[in-house]
């Protein structure tokens, strides 16, 4: 079989995955270096399904990178997973010489990038992937759960580099590859949420305007989210505020959330395991006061801000927390994350795809511009 042969073949393999609707190409550009593989990426049907990843190669194009999107569609069926590891397979033959960098994101997905063999690859784990599942789901599940994270644990070792929301994450990987890790959050879009008039947007929603208002942003049949704790502090906390009520946002587009946390008076956060929550970074962007149980990176994100609360996952504190924090009114959480940008934590991913060879920055240490 001659070369040109072979490349044809490989491109109709990946080209099929694609029509099929298993691995499909979200961005595809002739001179992108860099090719981003996902197993989270917002489509029609569900929009909040991973924007940050979308958020992070958006901002990466901005400051100049292009790169390609494969989006491994694993709700749909395991057999896109194979796919996924097929195509890493055949992408240096039906594009060789094309991508100098792979970065993954989530864990199922690293096991199918690490089949990628024309350059290094960094994988970045998002959370319950390294972390397991705590609560819910029954022993089976839990079982299941439990050997996934250890099977990626285990895996980050054979990854080039790797990167994880939390220090947390971190401790858990095998020693072998912790030295390679770097602890990124996901970056908040600070153009995107920004303090805004709570009147104002509460007319826009059509919230009422005599209630207190505490928001409940996540997955709320998750049990790990823990509805029936934010419920139940809730109704411990009526007692004192006869006109508090939960605003649960579960299927909330992301582009509308901003005017949630705007119009909201607390974030009420109930997870019993995270690994950098974005609905706490996004509601500190915005000014939103946050009372959170201990998960993730949580006391480190609301470590000296005003109007925050970390307590334990019991009501009555939770409660109380509450109460004093709507009392105090809005937070200082805008000034104290600026260190959380999406535009400062892509800066972090790029000096990683450095330490792995790809050319970020020219002879003269200015950025390089990877294709416009």
């Amino acid at each position: 079989m001659t070369p040109g042969f072979v490349q044809r073949l490989a491109r109709s393999i990946v080209e099929w995955f694609d029509a099929r609707q298993l691995v499909t190409w979200e961005r595809h550009d002739q001179n992108a270096r860099l090719l981003m593989i996902t197993n989270v990426w917002p489509y029609d049907e569900r929009p909040a399904y991973g924007p940050y990843v979308r958020d992070i190669a958006d901002e990466l194009c901005r400051q100049g990178l292009i790169g390609d999107v494969l989006f491994i569609r694993g709700y749909r069926t395991s057999l896109a997973n194979v796919a996924g590891a097929l195509t890493s397979l055949l992408l240096p033959l039906a594009y060789p010489n094309k991508y100098l960098l792979v970065h993954s994101h989530g864990g199922e997905t690293s096991l199918a990038a690490r089949f990628y063999s024309g350059g290094p690859v960094l994988a970045s784990y998002l959370g319950t992937d390294i972390l397991g599942t705590q609560v819910g789901g029954g022993l089976r599940l839990r079982t299941k759960c439990w050997l996934r994270s250890l099977v990626l644990r285990a895996h980050a070792a054979t990854m080039s580099a790797t990167t994880t929301k939390s220090h947390e994450m971190e401790t858990l990987l095998v020693s072998r590859a912790r030295p390679r890790n770097s602890v990124i959050p996901d970056g908040v879009d600070r153009q995107r949420f920004y303090p805004m008039d709570r009147a104002q947007a509460r007319a826009e929603l059509g919230w009422p305007s005599d209630r207190t208002i505490v928001l409940f942003a996540g997955r709320a049949q998750s049990p790990e989210k823990r509805l029936w704790l934010a419920r139940s502090a809730i109704d411990i906390a009526r007692e004192q505020i006869p006109d508090i009520q939960l605003q649960i946002d579960e299927v909330v587009p992301p582009s509308e959330m901003p005017l949630h946390y705007a119009a909201a008076d607390c974030l009420l956060h109930t997870s019993v395991s995270e690994g950098s929550p974005c609905v706490v970074k996004e509601a500190l962007a915005c000014d939103l006061p946050v009372v959170a149980t201990p998960s993730g990176d949580v006391r480190d994100l609301l470590a000296g801000v005003d109007a925050c609360e970390v307590c334990e996952a019991e009501p009555s504190m939770l409660a109380g927390a509450l109460i004093r924090v709507l009392r105090l009114g809005h937070s200082n959480g805008r000034e104290r994350t600026e260190h959380l940008s999406l535009e400062a934590t892509t800066q972090r991913t790029l000096e990683c795809y450095q330490g792995l060879g790809f050319p970020v920055r020219d002879a003269e240490g200015q950025p390089a511009l990877i294709s416009r």
